[in-house]
């Protein structure tokens, strides 16, 4: 199981609410089905608002039905009277296809991302062996350390990709850090002295990409920082140590996501 040392966000997140407010849809539209035949995709979309027949997916289990919004899956019965929310999991190969399902979405929110806006601190291009994308906080404590563990981080051969990920929202101190050092023209040391010496700059620009970070953080469920993300959208942690982060980053090649 991974190391998940982070910071939880002080407001409650938009993806508890989401998933709570689909939760609520799901079970008010599902107490409604009175007949025992099976619907087609397009039938069962059409009973859960906010949910379109891309999201609906036929699942491993005969008559079940899985449905993905951004990383929450749940799985509904092809009937649409019964909702299952957790974890499924293959015991013939060991594998949880809930969490595949997620690592999917992920990797979708990545990809998403414009790689220009991040701020990247990374070995040289021939040494990179492992690249992780770190949604993070400069007043988050073990972003902090993370921050501090850089260079041994990089001479694992870790490329780290940060974008920001104020926990507090928008119109906060935190939000107005993030927004100053990504405003500056050398992003990375402002980043690197705003995080560990708590200096920001003073000059603060029109447009930055804080509120789309954080709108994609949202996406990818992001509930605290750091969350540290691999590019087939495998959620690490939590800070773990450089040595860890590298272990578990080794032994996920050759592994399906």
């Amino acid at each position: 199981m991974p190391n998940l040392y982070f910071e939880s966000n002080s407001l409650e997140s938009v993806v508890r609410a989401k998933q709570t407010l689909y939760l609520a849809f799901f079970m008010a539209t599902i107490s409604l089905a009175q007949e025992q035949q099976a619907l087609t995709i397009e039938e069962l979309a059409a009973t859960l608002p906010g949910v379109e027949a891309q999201d609906i997916f036929v699942s491993p289990v005969p008559g079940m039905y899985e449905v993905a919004v951004g990383p929450q899956v749940a799985y509904v019965s092809d009937d649409g009277r019964y909702f299952i929310q957790g974890d499924l999991y293959d015991l013939d190969s060991n594998q949880n296809l809930t969490e595949q399902r997620r690592s999917q979405a992920r990797t979708q929110v990545i990809e998403d991302i414009n790689p220009n806006s991040m701020i990247v601190f990374s070995p040289a291009p021939e040494e990179v062996k492992h690249t992780v994308t770190v949604f993070t906080d400069i007043d988050c404590g073990y972003c902090r350390q993370l921050h501090r563990e850089m260079d041994q981080v990089n001479a694992l051969g870790i490329a780290v990709r940060y974008v920001s990920y104020p926990r507090t929202g928008p119109d906060t101190d935190s939000w107005d850090k993030a927004d100053r050092v990504w405003c500056a023209a050398d992003r990375k040391t402002a980043f690197t002295e705003a995080t560990l010496a708590g200096k920001v700059p003073e000059e603060l620009c029109n447009t930055t990409p804080v509120a789309s970070h954080y709108d994609f953080g949202h996406l990818a469920g992001v509930r605290g920082t750091p969350t540290i993300l691999t590019d087939g959208g495998v959620q690490l942690g939590g800070y773990l140590p450089p040595q860890e982060l590298f272990s578990q980053l080794e032994a996920l090649v050759g592994q399906p996501q």
